[in-house]
């Protein structure tokens, strides 16, 4: 069998403090539908065909909760799962069907920043999958904040098999498939959720929702603008509860045969800035906090 490998972004979990102010905003706001309502979890699917890749969870304070990874059958979750468990990281528990909606094989971990992650395999697809003009079709990275990036990166590349993009003087780009990343470690002064992204089929799509976004009465917060690493464009945005989540598109597809992985001295004399174009302001103070785990609920008039 290949060395285990883990293969795609399935999904975010959060905790939020107002379950049904979130749910709206999901739905009416950034363009996923609501598919599943069990208890306190609401469960959500974007255009494409992963079966949902939002689940909100009630909770006391505003964080990410699990993020979950896709491996290609059992037979690799379960190398995956005897791999960790051989280095004794904790393990939830074995292997096992998900009692969920879209169900699969899988177990969930912790990682050595607490991070919770799960990794599953035959879970089910949308059969109705499609692009359209101004809502995400899937989840496309997360980008983690950590004391020990190079430690993390490690990890990942050496047990769940990412292999290393780009290294900048502020964060390390992994990825898992073709996207140029679908993991981003950034220095930082504790463990936590920066920010997830969700990416539209082009750039006029990710305009186009990021209108509804400002006419629902969230603005863009950073933005729009293009980044160096990945070469996507970007919009930032306040959820309800001050998490930052972003619109992206027309992210960099990697081959693997001749993709070379950038420096941070490299990307220091290629990009001035995280913004290519040089249009988007700096991120504001508030939205540095935000990024850096520590979310402050916006306060949104219109929603």
């Amino acid at each position: 069998m290949k060395e285990p490998r883990v293969t795609g972004l399935r999904s975010i979990e959060y905790n939020v403090p107002d379950l049904s102010k979130t749910s709206r905003f999901y739905e009416q706001c950034w363009g996923l539908k609501k598919i599943s309502e069990i208890g306190n979890k609401h469960f959500f699917r974007a255009s494409g065909s992963e079966h949902h890749i939002v689940v909100i969870h009630q909770g006391e304070k505003a964080n990410v909760k699990t993020i979950n990874f896709a491996a290609p059958d059992k037979k690799m979750v379960n190398a995956l799962h005897n791999k960790l468990k051989g280095l004794g990281i904790k393990i939830d528990a074995d292997p096992a069907v998900i009692e969920k909606p879209g169900g699969g094989y899988g177990f969930g971990f912790t990682d050595r920043d607490g991070i919770h992650y799960g990794i599953s395999s035959d879970v089910s697809t949308h059969s109705d999958a499609s692009m359209e003009s101004d809502r995400p079709f899937k989840l496309s990275h997360v980008v983690l904040n950590s004391t020990k990036v190079e430690d993390q990166t490690k990890f990942f590349r050496d047990i769940l098999g990412f292999r290393v993009s780009d290294r900048t003087e502020r964060m390390n780009f992994i990825r898992c498939s073709s996207d140029h990343h679908s993991v981003a470690f950034a220095h930082s002064e504790g463990p936590s959720l920066n920010h997830a992204a969700f990416e539209l089929p082009n750039f006029d799509a990710l305009m186009c929702g990021s209108g509804r976004m400002k006419q629902k009465g969230f603005p863009v917060q950073w933005g729009v603008g293009r980044h160096g690493p990945g070469n996507n464009v970007f919009g930032y945005f306040f959820e309800p509860n001050g998490m930052v989540v972003e619109y992206t598109a027309e992210v960099e597809q990697v081959d693997e045969e001749t993709y070379k992985t950038g420096t941070p001295e490299e990307w220091a004399q290629r990009v001035q800035g995280p913004d290519r174009w040089g249009f988007a302001d700096p991120p504001s103070p508030i939205l540095r906090q935000c990024m850096g785990g520590d979310p402050q609920a916006p306060d949104v008039k219109k929603f």
